[in-house]
């Protein structure tokens, strides 16, 4: 009788990534190993020169334009090409040298010897914040409010309080390329504290709407809150140090969005406002599977 089964990979070579930070990554590694990047640059600009700029690759895509459009391509592929290789060579310096904390399972107690400016790794589910799905679903209405013909469109008084109330929104999570996605992983290996990080929309590589499951998760440690502690999700006064006052604030301010949250099946209540130790709050530097 034949055995039917699943033979795993024997190395995990591919990496699926959904977010690199690769401006973090060229600054580390410059710093101790300044020659590795330059060799990078150099392979990609020849892969460039010889592949891309002879014509083959842009001849296979059948791609249609002027000199501005191909060499825009050109500059893309280059770019995504440098940002992956580097991260393998930054990703495996720091392996090598036993300088990526990792952790087996996960406990109450399990941050204990964690510090500050650590860089990690660990297995999550990754969620966004309740009230980044609202805030997010709240930014898409209040455009749709303005344009004529849309099903959600506004006028008068109607329009001018969504007009406020998305000009509050906009002061707190930024636009366009400064936007900021606040994220919560709950590390695979048992129940312990939870993990927060800000995912930057220029840094992204899937899309925030597709967010779902577990990935591996590479940062540095940012802050370890204690039991009582907290930490604002949002900043109102981000140049200055975390108050109480800035917490109470952002507390009301996202109790205010309570309502319309209910419109969209979301709950959102005032403690959203902040992560609550204990809690590991990080800056993520690649996230993928």
């Amino acid at each position: 009788m034949s055995t039917v089964r699943y033979r795993k990979p024997e190395k995990r070579i591919h990496r699926g990534f959904y977010y690199l930070d690769d401006e973090t990554v060229i600054n580390s590694l410059s710093a101790v190993e300044a020659g590795k990047v330059d060799e990078v640059l150099a392979r990609v600009n020849t892969a460039r020169e010889g592949g891309l700029g002879g014509g083959v690759g842009i001849q296979a895509l059948k791609l249609e334009g002027s000199k501005k459009n191909t060499s825009e391509f050109e500059e893309e592929m280059v770019r995504t090409r440098t940002r992956f290789s580097v991260f393998e060579i930054w990703y495996n310096n720091l392996s090598d040298n036993k300088a990526i904390g990792r952790f087996e399972g996960w406990s109450n107690d399990i941050l204990a010897d964690v510090q500050v400016g650590d860089t990690v790794e660990f297995n999550a589910s990754l969620d966004l914040a309740p009230m980044q799905t609202i805030f997010r679903m709240f930014g898409w209405f209040a455009k749709q409010a303005r344009t004529q013909g849309s099903v959600f469109a506004q006028k008068g008084e109607e329009l001018k309080a969504t007009k406020e109330a998305e000009r509050i929104f906009k002061a707190l999570v930024g636009e366009d390329e400064n936007l900021e996605s606040v994220v919560l992983a709950k590390p695979t290996g048992g129940i312990g504290p939870l993990v927060a990080m800000r995912l930057a929309d220029k840094w992204m590589i899937g899309q925030l709407g597709h967010l779902a499951g577990e990935y591996t998760v590479v940062g540095q440690v940012e802050h370890i809150l204690e039991t009582g502690e907290r930490y604002p999700t949002l900043r109102l006064m981000p140049a200055a140090p975390v108050t109480k006052k800035e917490l109470d604030v952002l507390s009301e301010i996202v109790g205010g969005f309570a309502e319309p949250a209910k419109e969209f099946g979301l709950r959102v209540t005032p403690e959203d406002a902040a992560i609550s130790g204990p809690a590991m709050w990080l800056t993520p530097i690649a996230v993928f599977r």
